[in-house]
């Protein structure tokens, strides 16, 4: 201790750096002014005490140091030296800082004495290099969060450095080697030349050096292809030399794959997976374009289903998508595979034929759907029929645009449904001049409704045995600009499609009520009025209510009034047809099935319904005196009507000989031609009159 205390400190006075020296047991002797100022401890605090009880040590990352890991102490006790260890010391007032430190073993003769510790405060750096490591950690945190793919490239040299996430966006695995070649040789093929050009552009002297690129990378190892977005950097010297690329990379497969989905599903029909009309048009514009080019012929086909809608009314809409789904593999199987088969909505497709040879090619792929679509379809223990009526337009010859072809097809496809369906249709000029004179027929339509300018004619009906009339039936009219009258077959279908045939059908209800009752007041005693109705009229919520409120309004007895519905209209869902005509039927009006014999009626179908009457259709009375088939319906159509106890009538009577077959084989009732054509109200009073209700 005395040797200690005999040394000179002068020099330790004035040092930079802060100074204890220790006895052997590590208690200390002597402390600078540095080490005053550093540890904030007076001597009075320090000297004679051991450093492990005084300076309160540890570990950089705060763990205590024992009297063993303490290097002062290891130093004095034991000669151990050691250099540029770090410790953390808490101060009394509760600070912290650090001190990189060296410790040393002092000797007198030989003698180890004690030691001696040199101590710098590096709280700055240590707090800088702390910073450093944590924001290197969020750093890598969010790279790896990002998934981000990062390189290093030095083209001088040909050193390359790919994180592990750039391998896995390549394909390569962890131990595989990386050299400038490795880049592109992962790149697809189609993509590699792009990618080529735009990194030796960045690359040139006077160019920014920041790039961004997207391509396609196929795996060395797993084939796999992936979608790759890249972001670099060419860092250049003061020559404008490139000496660096660094940069990151995402796989974004995921998100175009879905992307891809989204936009797929955008262009194509979600039942059937054709393409739908924004595809069709952005896509066979390009296709007619090249066409014209080329010299090319091509054709669109407007394909409309025939019977689509009682499928899907009477066996629901599953079974009607299912056929849609069949109709459209069966559209495919007709065309090549150079053709666009497009769905355009409901029961409509258009098929494209960018090239052909004049009207031959699309008549022969028009006569092979029809052939292929009409076969039954299986829809579970169903088989189910379509039929497809078609028109045909030629590119250039009939319109130079895709919504011009489509238009030109829609109305020869038209006319293939007005020639009888499951037929196509070529198209004309005349169908334009069609269209023409239906829109204004459509416009005459709406003003005669609303102007209350209709006309209803009415036909006798007569009872077969005794001559007398037992009702008439009411007949609409359409009046012309001049004063003509329109037949139903010429302006029914018109009011259908332009969504009129209830607003038709409930002024003929109340028109034809308010008659029957004006009649009956004149004393006339005509037992019946028979009035159709649409399916569409029948299907309406509100048809019940409202025939009924035409009948308390006009005043006429409900027993004398008969609705007329067709069978078609009945099946198409019998038990709603079945409650709606109960309803009625409790009320007295009477009910009258028409044109059986051309639909699908049944005994087991019509003996559930609350009829009155059977009507046989006039496609079965033309011929009736010499047609053998159609004798075989009617006589099973008035069997029919006797095994359910109905009354039966024959509409469309022109002779005697269909008046005679039918009086001997028990038919009911009869009207047509023979007893007389349609007539006005007044016309039908003055008819009647004269005969005294009787036909003679």
């Amino acid at each position: 201790m005395e040797t200690l205390l005999d040394m000179d400190f002068s020099i330790a006075e004035h040092a930079a750096d802060s100074i204890f020296i220790t006895d052997t047991e590590s208690r200390v002797i002597y402390q600078n002014p540095e080490a005053r100022r550093m540890f904030h401890l007076e001597d009075k605090e320090i000297l004679g005490y051991s450093v492990i009880e005084k300076l309160h040590q540890h570990h950089p990352d705060g763990k205590p140091i024992t009297r063993e890991q303490c290097k002062v102490y290891r130093a004095a006790a034991y000669g151990e030296s050691a250099r540029d260890f770090v410790w953390l010391i808490s101060r009394d007032d509760g600070s912290q800082f650090y001190v990189s430190g060296t410790a040393s073993p002092l000797y007198a003769d030989d003698v180890r004495i004690g030691a001696v510790f040199f101590g710098t405060d590096i709280t700055a750096r240590q707090n800088a290099e702390d910073a450093l490591i944590k924001s290197t950690e969020k750093l890598q945190l969010a790279i790896e969060a990002a998934e981000l793919g990062m390189f290093d490239f030095y083209p001088q040299t040909g050193e390359v450095v790919w994180s592990e996430k750039m391998r896995e966006h390549f394909g390569l695995p962890s131990d595989a080697p990386v050299d400038a070649n490795t880049f592109y040789s992962c790149i697809h093929p189609d993509d590699r030349e792009r990618v080529r050009a735009v990194t030796h552009e960045v690359s040139r002297p006077d160019a920014s050096g920041r790039y961004q690129l997207e391509f396609r990378t196929i795996g060395l190892i797993d084939g796999k292809e992936r979608w790759i977005s890249l972001r670099g950097q060419v860092h250049f010297d003061t020559d404008g030399n490139a000496i660096r690329r660094v940069g990151v990379t995402v796989d974004f497969t995921e998100k175009y794959e879905a992307e891809k989905r989204v936009q797929v599903a955008a262009q194509h029909d979600s039942l059937t997976g054709l393409p739908n009309r924004a595809l069709l048009f952005e896509y066979c514009e390009h296709l007619l374009a090249q066409a014209q080019r080329i010299g090319a012929n091509s054709a669109v086909l407007f394909v409309d289903l025939d019977r689509f809608k009682p499928i899907n009314d009477l066996y629901g809409h599953e079974a009607g998508d299912k056929v849609l789904q069949e109709v459209a593999r069966r559209l495919l199987h007709c065309t090549r595979k150079e053709d666009v088969v497009s769905r355009l909505g409901g029961d409509e497709f258009i098929v494209v034929l960018p090239r052909v040879h004049g009207t031959e090619d699309p008549e022969t792929v028009a006569q092979h759907i029809l052939d292929t679509v009409c076969k039954p379809i299986r829809v579970e223990s169903l088989h189910l029929t379509v039929s497809p009526s078609i028109g045909i337009s030629l590119f250039e010859k009939h319109a130079s645009d895709l919504a011009g072809l489509i238009r030109c097809a829609d109305l020869a496809m038209y006319a293939a449904k007005r020639a009888g369906r499951n037929t196509f249709k070529i198209y004309s000029p005349e169908h334009q001049q069609f269209a023409i004179e239906q829109v204004k027929l459509e416009q005459h339509l709406k003003e005669a409704l609303d102007a209350n300018k209709l006309t209803l004619l009415y036909q006798p009906v007569i009872d077969i045995a005794t001559g007398e009339v037992v009702g008439a039936e009411a007949l609409i009219r359409l009046p012309d600009v001049n004063g003509t009258l329109l037949g139903p077959d010429q302006f029914i279908p018109i009011a259908e499609s332009a969504g009129l045939i209830d607003r038709l059908g409930l002024w003929v209800t109340r028109e034809a009520c308010r008659q029957q009752q004006d009649w009956t007041e004149s004393g006339l005693a005509v037992p019946s009025m028979a009035i159709n109705v649409s399916a569409s009229q029948f299907r309406h919520p509100e048809f019940a209510s409202q025939l009924t409120k035409a009948i308390d309004e006009s005043g006429m007895d409900p027993s004398h009034l008969e609705i007329e519905l067709t069978e078609s209209t009945v099946m198409d869902n019998i038990p709603e047809a079945i409650a709606k005509l109960t309803q009625l039927k409790s009320r007295g009006v009477r009910i009258v099935l028409d044109d059986v014999g051309t639909g699908y009626s049944s005994l087991s179908h019509l003996s559930n319904l609350p009829l009155d009457k059977l009507k046989i259709d006039r496609s079965f009375t033309d011929n009736l005196e010499s047609n053998q088939s159609s004798q075989s319906i009617a006589d099973t159509i008035i069997g029919l009507g006797r095994a359910l106890n109905l009354e039966v009538v024959g509409e469309g009577i022109e002779s005697e000989e269909a008046m005679s077959y039918l009086r001997h084989h028990g038919c009911d009732q009869a009207q047509g031609y023979l007893f007389s054509k349609p007539l006005s109200a007044h016309d039908f009073e003055s008819w009647y009159r004269s005969r005294a209700g009787h036909y003679h």
